[in-house]
């Protein structure tokens, strides 16, 4: 069992066309639970690993910025039990804060996974989660249409909106494949497509929406892919990118990584 840590220069950029979004970040990869549960036990230069991601939003325009951590671990599992395949297990816990209203999500989810080679260079795994996420806001902190006087949002206006439930609870299930290629040392390409909230779990805080919209949230569909491509003995190249679609909100992101060996061994 061991760890390699590696120090890469990061080059990223995004191209964001989203009227909305789902608990995720923009470092994708950083983040494997939550971009893929195919991913789970996906640890090519390791056994374990573990990790935490942190990100604040519009702190410099918005008196209460959003605010979104995670913290997250998988291992590999029946490694020696399993002939050319071996299982993963993991979990993540995500948390974010919103808003003047402290709009609050909360989930955990427990994340397994199977891992088969097919021949000597190509890799297909599956995995699945299922999730517990709470969802609670503080009405008192929020303005609503009835109170404004004609120049100002006056709280102490009494307001018809009531919140039938501020606080509310539902199961959530993803799903995902997984695919590597690695025929040289030199090269290695990877991807993965997953959806999540295929139980298409209702969330709202009215036990009948007044609009009448369907409160059931959209399945959100991930793509990835990324290679490492090893252009001599002092320079490997990570190409990648990452796609995103939910009820008509899109998320494209393309960066990668360059790793420079320093000492001429390549550990550092």
């Amino acid at each position: 069992m061991w760890q390699k840590i590696l120090l890469t220069v990061s080059m990223a950029g995004a191209l964001y066309v989203a009227s909305a979004q789902d608990l995720h970040f923009s470092q994708w990869f950083n983040s494997p639970l939550t971009t893929n549960p195919a991913n789970t036990g996906f640890i090519p230069e390791a056994d374990y690993r573990i990790g935490a991601n942190y990100r604040t939003q519009w702190s410099s325009i918005m008196t209460v910025p959003y605010r979104t951590f995670s913290v997250w671990g998988d291992a590999q599992v029946f490694r020696n039990s399993i002939e050319s395949g071996w299982m993963g297990l993991g979990g993540v816990i995500l948390r974010d804060v919103a808003g003047s209203g402290k709009l609050t999500s909360t989930k955990v989810y427990l994340s397994a996974s199977y891992h088969q080679m097919l021949g000597l260079a190509h890799l297909l795994s599956f995995g699945m989660n299922i999730g517990w996420a709470n969802k609670r806001i503080n009405s008192t902190d929020l303005k609503f249409p009835d109170q404004f006087d004609g120049k100002f949002f006056d709280s102490n206006i009494p307001t018809s909106v009531v919140l039938d439930n501020p606080n509310i609870n539902y199961f959530d299930v993803q799903a995902g494949l997984n695919y590597a290629y690695f025929p040289t040392d030199n090269l290695y390409l990877n991807a993965g497509i997953s959806a999540w909230h295929l139980n298409k779990p209702r969330e709202s805080f009215f036990t009948n929406d007044p609009t009448g919209i369907d409160s059931r949230i959209v399945p959100r569909y991930n793509a990835f892919v990324n290679a490492s491509i090893k252009t001599s003995d002092q320079i490997i190249l990570n190409p990648q990118g990452y796609l995103s679609m939910q009820a008509g909100a899109n998320e494209l992101v393309i960066g990668g990584n360059l790793q420079y060996n320093l000492g001429g061994n390549g550990d550092q």
